[in-house]
Protein backbone atom coordinates (compact mmCIF):
# COMPACT_ATOMS: atom_id res chain seq x y z
CA UNK A 1 0.00 0.00 0.00
CA UNK A 2 1.65 3.53 -0.89
CA UNK A 3 0.63 5.80 0.84
CA UNK A 4 1.70 8.95 0.89
CA UNK A 5 2.14 10.49 4.67
CA UNK A 6 1.17 14.13 4.08
CA UNK A 7 1.16 16.53 1.00
CA UNK A 8 2.22 15.81 -2.24
CA UNK A 9 3.46 18.94 -4.20
CA UNK A 10 1.47 18.27 -7.47
CA UNK A 11 0.18 20.89 -9.52
CA UNK A 12 -1.95 18.73 -11.63
CA UNK A 13 -5.42 19.94 -10.81
CA UNK A 14 -6.53 16.08 -11.93
CA UNK A 15 -4.64 14.82 -9.51
CA UNK A 16 -5.78 11.58 -7.52
CA UNK A 17 -5.14 12.96 -4.14
CA UNK A 18 -6.86 9.90 -2.39
CA UNK A 19 -2.92 8.47 -1.63
CA UNK A 20 -2.55 11.92 0.71
CA UNK A 21 -3.79 11.00 4.55
CA UNK A 22 -3.67 12.32 7.62
CA UNK A 23 -3.08 10.22 11.07
CA UNK A 24 -6.19 9.21 13.22
CA UNK A 25 -4.34 8.60 16.38
CA UNK A 26 -0.92 10.32 16.93
CA UNK A 27 1.48 8.75 14.16
CA UNK A 28 -0.61 6.01 13.15
CA UNK A 29 -2.78 5.53 9.86
CA UNK A 30 -5.77 4.04 8.76
CA UNK A 31 -3.64 1.55 7.52
CA UNK A 32 -2.11 0.97 10.83
CA UNK A 33 -5.45 0.72 12.83
CA UNK A 34 -7.28 -1.43 10.31
CA UNK A 35 -6.35 -3.77 9.66
CA UNK A 36 -2.81 -4.28 10.68
CA UNK A 37 -2.72 -3.52 14.08
CA UNK A 38 -5.73 -5.99 14.69
CA UNK A 39 -4.11 -8.89 12.50
CA UNK A 40 -0.68 -8.19 14.35
CA UNK A 41 -2.58 -8.72 18.28
CA UNK A 42 -4.40 -11.72 16.56
CA UNK A 43 -1.42 -13.51 15.25
CA UNK A 44 0.85 -12.19 17.85
CA UNK A 45 -0.92 -13.37 20.70
CA UNK A 46 -2.27 -17.01 19.20
CA UNK A 47 -0.17 -18.72 21.54
CA UNK A 48 -2.13 -17.05 24.22
CA UNK A 49 -5.56 -17.44 22.68
CA UNK A 50 -5.12 -21.55 22.27
CA UNK A 51 -3.92 -21.37 25.90
CA UNK A 52 -6.64 -19.41 27.00
CA UNK A 53 -9.21 -21.68 25.26
CA UNK A 54 -8.15 -24.97 25.97
CA UNK A 55 -6.56 -24.29 28.97
CA UNK A 56 -3.11 -26.14 28.39
CA UNK A 57 -0.40 -24.66 30.12
CA UNK A 58 0.63 -23.50 33.83
CA UNK A 59 0.54 -20.11 34.96
CA UNK A 60 4.44 -19.85 34.11
CA UNK A 61 3.65 -20.91 30.96
CA UNK A 62 0.79 -18.71 30.00
CA UNK A 63 3.09 -15.72 31.14
CA UNK A 64 5.58 -16.80 28.37
CA UNK A 65 3.29 -16.87 26.06
CA UNK A 66 2.21 -13.62 26.72
CA UNK A 67 5.96 -12.18 26.52
CA UNK A 68 5.87 -14.19 23.31
CA UNK A 69 3.09 -12.50 22.00
CA UNK A 70 3.93 -9.26 22.83
CA UNK A 71 7.56 -9.59 21.10
CA UNK A 72 5.96 -10.55 18.17
CA UNK A 73 3.74 -7.52 18.33
CA UNK A 74 6.70 -5.55 18.55
CA UNK A 75 8.31 -7.41 15.71
CA UNK A 76 5.25 -7.28 14.00
CA UNK A 77 5.01 -3.28 13.62
CA UNK A 78 8.62 -2.74 13.59
CA UNK A 79 8.75 -4.95 10.54
CA UNK A 80 5.74 -3.52 8.82
CA UNK A 81 7.14 0.18 9.57
CA UNK A 82 10.46 -0.65 7.57
CA UNK A 83 8.92 -2.89 4.83
CA UNK A 84 6.98 0.33 4.22
CA UNK A 85 10.37 3.01 3.50
CA UNK A 86 11.45 0.34 1.89
CA UNK A 87 9.16 -0.22 -0.76
CA UNK A 88 9.21 3.76 -1.13
CA UNK A 89 12.81 3.08 -1.74
CA UNK A 90 12.72 0.15 -4.09
CA UNK A 91 9.40 1.29 -5.82
CA UNK A 92 9.03 5.23 -5.82
CA UNK A 93 5.55 6.33 -6.73
CA UNK A 94 6.23 9.37 -10.15
CA UNK A 95 4.76 11.86 -7.68
CA UNK A 96 6.40 10.88 -4.42
CA UNK A 97 8.89 13.80 -3.07
CA UNK A 98 10.38 10.90 -0.90
CA UNK A 99 10.41 8.66 -3.44
CA UNK A 100 13.88 6.55 -3.54
CA UNK A 101 14.50 7.60 -0.37
CA UNK A 102 14.77 5.41 3.13
CA UNK A 103 13.59 6.81 6.30
CA UNK A 104 14.72 10.78 6.85
CA UNK A 105 14.64 12.78 9.98
CA UNK A 106 11.03 14.71 8.25
CA UNK A 107 9.21 11.14 8.35
CA UNK A 108 6.66 10.37 11.21
CA UNK A 109 8.39 7.32 12.14
CA UNK A 110 11.95 9.54 13.35
CA UNK A 111 9.94 12.61 14.48
CA UNK A 112 9.20 12.34 18.09
CA UNK A 113 12.09 10.07 19.52
CA UNK A 114 14.46 10.77 17.02
CA UNK A 115 17.04 9.00 14.91
CA UNK A 116 20.81 8.03 13.97
CA UNK A 117 21.93 9.77 11.06
CA UNK A 118 23.73 7.15 8.65
CA UNK A 119 24.50 9.41 5.54
CA UNK A 120 21.45 9.14 2.81
CA UNK A 121 18.83 7.75 5.73
CA UNK A 122 18.57 7.34 9.25
CA UNK A 123 17.41 4.89 11.73
CA UNK A 124 15.22 5.71 14.57
CA UNK A 125 15.78 5.27 17.80
CA UNK A 126 12.48 3.39 18.55
CA UNK A 127 13.75 0.46 16.31
CA UNK A 128 16.66 0.62 18.63
CA UNK A 129 14.51 0.25 21.56
CA UNK A 130 12.08 -2.20 20.10
CA UNK A 131 15.00 -4.23 19.07
CA UNK A 132 16.04 -4.79 22.52
CA UNK A 133 12.78 -5.59 23.84
CA UNK A 134 11.83 -8.28 21.54
CA UNK A 135 15.31 -9.48 22.04
CA UNK A 136 14.83 -9.68 25.92
CA UNK A 137 11.13 -10.55 25.54
CA UNK A 138 11.96 -13.54 23.12
CA UNK A 139 15.41 -14.83 25.60
CA UNK A 140 12.36 -14.77 28.41
CA UNK A 141 9.50 -16.05 26.40
CA UNK A 142 12.41 -19.02 25.40
CA UNK A 143 14.64 -19.79 28.33
CA UNK A 144 13.71 -23.13 29.49
CA UNK A 145 11.17 -23.57 27.56
CA UNK A 146 11.34 -27.72 27.95
CA UNK A 147 10.92 -27.53 31.52
CA UNK A 148 7.60 -28.14 32.69
CA UNK A 149 6.04 -26.05 35.46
Amino acid sequence: MQISNGKVEVNDANFDRSRETKPIIGNMYQYHLFPMFFIFGLISFAALWDDMTFKLFGGHKRRKALMLGFANLIAAVTIEDFAWFVNRWLVPLADDPKGGQLMQFSDWTSMHLGAIDIGSFVIPYWYIIALVIVTLAYYGAFRNHDQVY
